[in-house]
């Protein structure tokens, strides 16, 4: 019988490899796009996992978008940020749909280098110079608020998140 791909496995392989590649890529947009990719979709496998195996644990949740709000609230807000981002994938070729040609600004997976997305909380993911000179990169979001966030601080909160749910 197959292992069954539980959430602690799925951190382990998933969200914490696609983390560490991003720590040590920290100006990569693709680095960051699939740390969040993985970040977020560990949210629908533990709930959906623990849904179906240990109902208790997720019982004060009645579906998964309570389980999300209440992941952002416990990280200041930055796990929505991260599901946002990791949803813009979604729209990736999407030229010939207006509907969704709004949410991007790119052709191709392949380029990305700045992403926007329009009807949501973040309007543009872009890899910036430094502030110090050193000739880098840092991966940064802008809030339709125009706030500018470093990705790095917002993954950095959702994954001490994730290491406390995932191992009490």
């Amino acid at each position: 019988m197959p292992i069954q791909m539980t959430p602690q496995l799925y951190y382990e392989a998933f969200a914490m490899g696609n983390y560490e590649d991003f720590k040590a890529n920290p100006n990569n947009i693709r680095c960051a796009f699939n740390a969040a990719i993985s970040a977020s979709h560990l949210a629908d496998h533990y709930f959906t996992y623990y849904k179906k195996n240990e109902s208790q644990r997720v019982k004060v949740y009645n579906k998964i978008g309570d389980y999300v709000e209440h992941i952002s609230s416990k990280t200041k807000g930055y796990f929505r940020d991260i599901r946002s981002i990791a949803n813009a994938y979604k729209h990736l070729y999407t030229g010939e749909n207006k509907q969704f040609a709004d949410y991007s600004s790119i052709s191709s997976a392949g380029t990305i280098e700045t992403v926007q997305i329009v009807d949501k909380e973040i309007k543009e993911i872009s890899e910036i110079p430094l502030s110090d000179k050193s000739n880098g990169l840092n991966v940064v979001y802008t809030k339709k608020s125009n706030e500018q966030v470093v990705f790095t601080v917002a993954l950095e909160y959702v994954m001490v998140f994730w290491e406390e749910e995932i191992t009490h």
